[in-house]
């Protein structure tokens, strides 16, 4: 019976990592001054959020990377979940599958797609298995011929990248397609990247923007700082400072550090909300120790 509990919860935990969702937290709503105008305040990355070039189609891993091709979104890494409810001990998705692998293996092999997503995820990252990304593209593959959303997502990721097999921006499109009509929120997020892009089909903010929308209504934090993004720049939407506020206090929350930035910046110069430049400085502390190199050198610059 344990062992069958401890596979649900890991079954169950996965498919939130893989859907991009962490636990929802409804925040208090507070009045934001009204203001005309929106200024954008000096330092703001533009949105959405930092290009990678995408490898050339038919070119080796590594090689042949191109500005003149189509340039994708770099995700940031999501972190494992903590499982620190079990029996009172903190268990990281990696633990758990490494402890789990033979019965993940076992359910695999029986033809269950959600296992088989399990499978090549733990090839891919090393988990409990030698890092193999061969065989994580196999039961990726296995998985995916099965509809299932995760696996279709993290295939399309492949061949985005050129991992394991030659890079197609038309393939990765497919697979994000097939994963985001399965609602999985990482794939809708990865499908409004396409269309924003023209990566395997002809640009289209508007297009992108409901995706991405489609992606923050599911949970995904990084969805959530994309739509702050566009409403504050008015990306495919028309400009609603409130609106980016909502989102990127969502994201923040969900400890994404550009979003923790872009809104410290806000609570700095009191643009679109109250002035509170202790608040800002908490934020770019936070943002700070997410990675986000602006977010220190602001700190340097303004908080010594």
């Amino acid at each position: 019976m344990k062992m069958k509990k401890s596979i649900w919860l890991f079954a169950l935990a996965l498919a939130l990592t893989a859907c991009g969702q962490t636990d929802n937290t409804e925040n208090e709503k507070q009045e934001q001054p009204q203001q005309k105008e929106v200024k954008v305040p000096q330092g703001v990355p533009v949105a959405p959020m930092p290009q990678i070039p995408v490898q050339e189609k038919g070119a080796a891993f590594g090689d042949g990377l191109s500005q003149s091709n189509v340039p994708v979104l770099k995700l940031e890494e999501g972190k494992p979940l903590d499982f620190s409810q079990m029996n009172g001990k903190k268990k990281t998705l990696e633990e758990m599958a490494t402890e789990q692998i033979d019965s993940i293996r076992y359910r695999a092999e029986q033809g269950r797609a959600d296992y088989q997503t399990m499978l090549g995820t733990c090839y891919e990252n090393g988990w409990g298995v030698e890092m193999d990304v061969n065989e994580a593209y196999k039961w990726y593959t296995k998985a995916a011929n099965q509809d299932n959303p995760a696996a279709c997502n993290s295939l399309g990721n492949f061949y985005r990248m050129g991992t394991a097999v030659k890079a197609d921006p038309n393939k990765a499109f497919e697979c994000y397609k097939k994963g985001a009509a399965g609602h999985d929120a990482q794939a809708m997020l990865n499908l409004g990247n396409c269309h924003y892009y023209g990566m395997g089909v002809e640009k289209d903010e508007k297009t992108a923007v409901k995706w991405w929308k489609d992606a923050a209504d599911a949970g995904n934090a990084y969805a959530l700082a994309q739509m702050g993004d566009c409403y504050y720049y008015g990306i495919g939407v028309e400009k609603d400072l409130q609106k980016a506020v909502e989102y990127l206090s969502q994201a923040a929350d969900k400890n994404v550090s550009s979003a923790q930035y872009r809104l410290g910046l806000l609570y700095f110069s009191g643009n679109g909300v109250q002035q509170d430049q202790s608040y800002a400085e908490l934020l770019m502390r936070k943002a700070r120790d997410g990675g986000d190199k602006e977010a220190q050198d602001f700190l340097d610059r303004n908080f010594k």
